[in-house]
């Protein structure tokens, strides 16, 4: 179990301090009067995810927790099921690279690259990622307040955010407790570590909920029906699309989530607010 006084400090070369040009008063961090202002920045780097000798995808990503990345990637894209499906995982020394081997059915493959080819940020790339996506059979409840409150302590875990603002928070939790939390410079790919890093710890993602600080758009949300996750809680903004597939899918999708409020726009009842849903 994970708590925000478990969180590591974030390495040393996952961020760069360079020299700024100020525009307004003096910051805080400028150091004393004469001093060259200078910022933390995060690293970016290119990582490309190779799935059984070939070409998966290419992400900008932080050159860090790069298994989990790979596995999380994995399952929140319907590759496969479990880490079990995983027989080699190995990263490069230099870190822009990741070899996977994993027994992944043809058909999955075909369905991941067809939605990949056609998912690039145009407005029809979801649907047909959406006509695939599972129906959630969890039986899974969550607390408001519980939710809220795992959402303070996320951002009291996220210190690449505290160091330089530049990367977005995902974290699983059961409610009482964060289970696994990651930073990454996209949503995307920080949704990713956090269930890639919840899985190497054993975490059962149908009894758990994700937490982003991104905006719960379609496609985070379709990585999280993928996942079995039954409940998305962003700080964000939620979607038209997104709520459409939570819908369809029975996952509560909540937004707005900051300090005692947030939207929850569909399966109420997974979060105590109405009646329905299967018996827990």
């Amino acid at each position: 179990m994970l708590s925000p006084m478990d969180a590591p400090r974030p390495p040393d070369d996952l961020v760069r301090d360079v020299p700024v040009w100020r525009v307004g008063p003096p910051h805080p961090t400028d150091g004393p009067p004469g001093a060259e202002p200078r910022h933390a920045v995060v690293r970016e780097s290119l990582v490309e995810l190779v799935l059984n000798g070939r070409t998966l995808v290419r992400a900008a990503c932080l050159p860090d927790a790069l298994d989990d990345f790979a596995l999380g990637f994995l399952v929140t894209e319907g590759l496969i099921d479990a880490p079990a499906a995983v027989s080699h995982l190995a990263v490069a020394e230099d870190r822009s690279r990741v070899d996977v081997r994993a027994d992944v059915d043809p058909d999955r493959l075909v369905l991941f690259r067809e939605r990949v080819a056609v998912s690039s940020g145009c407005g029809g790339g979801m649907s047909a990622a959406a006509a695939a996506l599972p129906t959630c059979t969890s039986a899974a409840r969550f607390r408001p307040d519980d939710l809220l409150d795992r959402m303070r302590d996320l951002g009291g875990a996220s210190t690449l955010f505290e160091a330089t603002g530049g990367v977005h928070a995902a974290a699983l939790t059961d409610g009482p407790t964060l289970l696994a939390v990651a930073e990454d410079i996209g949503r995307h790919t920080a949704v990713d570590k956090a269930v890639g890093r919840a899985l190497s710890r054993g975490v059962r993602l149908p009894e758990a909920a994700l937490l982003s600080t991104g905006r719960a758009s379609a496609d985070i949300l379709a990585k999280a029906v993928r996942a079995s996750l039954p409940v998305v809680v962003s700080r964000g903004a939620a979607t038209s699309r997104a709520v459409e597939l939570a819908h369809a899918a029975g996952v509560a999708v909540a937004g707005f989530a900051r300090g005692r409020r947030m939207n929850v726009y569909t399966a109420p009842w997974r979060l105590g607010l109405a009646q329905g849903g299967p018996a827990p």
